[in-house]
């Protein structure tokens, strides 16, 4: 990578970062934990303006890709690997302020307690990519290029287009009492795609017992809470994290790398709902979402496990995912509506097969 003066000024800002974690993580009680949020807080706003002049002139828009809804870069997976298949230039949308933020509040103590394991692994993870790959890839608060005000307002109102007959917040917490009233007012085609957690699958069983397991399993707020209440957590939290990754691609016009089938799913929904509405023109950067996705979804870190990072990205050094794909597909330009899923996956899977095993 060329070290032009805003990569400098990059790097620098990167290096003064993982400080700040190994510090936070080395003195973490509550006593500095405050202090910890506040620093971080007042080092990301401080340098704001210049990385967003860097996120405008200096990345590549559609080489430049953003890791992004995870709670950990999972390296024991070898997940940067399967990343950097993808893009060259590559970053990771810390979720860590966010987290540290919400960990803040008064959280029930099992809430809390949990959060706060999450956020240290995070850090954890953070500095070990540092350490691994210092200065190929960036840990950047990207989730904050967009204000949260306009995510969460944009996120409530899409969560109140998903029912028939309501027309506000305040008119849903009003209606909805049971659980009843939820599938008396929620859309049909919503029932199809909606999820209740990462391990939750649609055609399992009925709305109502995937509701049930979800609360049982994966709620970690009151249980005693109304339902109404319960429900909307459970979906505010998917379309606002859409929402954010929506507006960061065109804000931005880099290209989200999303592993989980949740996340892929609520920013399709969401892009293909609001596409004609909002005017937006992202098809391209959904389309190599896609195929990152199910590239992600193949990837076998078995097979690489005792394969160093310099060695693999020496043997990578001239494929390019991305290209492969568009040119056998003839993709460049095309609209998301004119793609075939069947068509992307099979060429992932052709791509993966006689190009990238082969290395290994």
């Amino acid at each position: 990578m060329i070290k032009t003066k805003f990569m400098e000024e990059l790097i620098k800002i990167q290096n003064e970062y993982i400080y700040l974690l190994d510090l936070g993580l080395t003195e973490w009680d509550e006593e500095y934990f405050v202090e910890f949020i506040e620093e971080l807080n007042l080092f990301w706003k401080r340098n704001e303006n210049v990385l967003n002049t860097i996120y405008e002139h200096e990345f590549p828009n559609l080489e430049t890709i953003f890791l992004t809804a995870v709670t950990k870069i999972d390296l024991e997976y070898l997940q940067h690997y399967s990343m950097k298949v993808s893009g060259k230039i590559c970053l990771i949308d810390d979720p860590l302020i966010s987290y540290l933020n919400l960990l803040d509040k008064d959280l029930p103590p099992k809430m809390r307690e949990k959060f706060s394991n999450v956020i240290q692994e995070n850090i954890r993870e953070s500095i070990e990519l540092y350490k691994t790959a210092s200065n190929d890839f960036f840990i950047l608060p990207l989730r904050t290029v967009v204000p949260i005000e306009i995510v969460t307002k944009a996120a409530k109102q899409f969560f109140i287009s998903l029912f028939e007959g309501i027309s506000s917040i305040e008119d849903y917490f009003e209606k909805i009492n049971t659980f009843e009233d939820i599938e008396s007012y929620l859309k049909e085609p919503v029932k199809d795609w909606i999820l209740f957690g990462w391990d939750d699958e649609v055609r399992a069983n009925s709305l109502k017992e995937r509701f049930t397991n979800f609360v049982n399993t994966e709620f970690m707020g009151n249980k005693e809470a109304p339902i109404g209440e319960i429900f909307f957590f459970s979906q505010i939290g998917y379309l606002s994290q859409g929402m954010n990754i929506l507006f960061t691609m065109s804000t931005t016009n880099f290209v989200p790398y999303i592993r989980g089938n949740v996340p892929f799913r609520y920013l399709t929904v969401l892009y293909t709902s609001l596409k004609y509405n909002l005017n937006l023109d992202l098809d391209q950067q959904i389309i190599r979402t896609t195929i990152s996705y199910f590239f992600e979804r193949i990837f076998d870190f078995e097979k690489l496990n005792n394969i160093s990072y310099e060695e693999f990205l020496a043997k990578i050094s001239d494929l390019n995912l991305y290209r492969y794909v568009f040119q056998k597909l003839h993709l460049e330009n095309k609209e998301l509506q004119d793609t075939s899923l069947l068509d992307i996956n099979l060429a992932i899977n052709e791509f993966y097969e006689n190009e990238f095993l082969p290395l290994f």
